[in-house]
């Protein structure tokens, strides 16, 4: 992953530390959102609650890194939490609904 950052912000033309930096943290967050969504996939009943709200804080905290600004508390944070649980809890109601039938 180090060589994807240095290929894009640290090389001959660029050396952006900052931009690498972004970048690594971008990547961390994008294989978390994808390990906690491998491992919902064949889960059922209150584990894929739990992973799904680790998606849903690793997506968010991919979009809060992206358009926002991760050193402050804001606004934003609370609406992603707030649609992390709500889908989650759907999810499960929905996941329990389409089990006991």
């Amino acid at each position: 992953m180090y060589k994807i950052c240095d290929f894009f912000y640290y090389n001959e033309q660029v050396k952006n530390i900052q931009l690498w930096w972004g970048l690594k943290s971008q990547l961390y967050a994008l294989i978390i959102a994808l390990t906690f969504y491998a491992s919902s996939i064949k889960k059922r009943g209150f584990i894929k609650f739990i992973l799904n709200i680790g998606i849903g804080f690793a997506v968010s905290n991919l979009i809060d890194k992206a358009f926002f600004s991760v050193l402050e508390f804001n606004e934003n944070d609370i609406i992603m939490i707030i649609l992390t649980v709500c889908f989650s809890v759907l999810n499960y109601l929905k996941d329990r609904r389409n089990w006991q039938k």
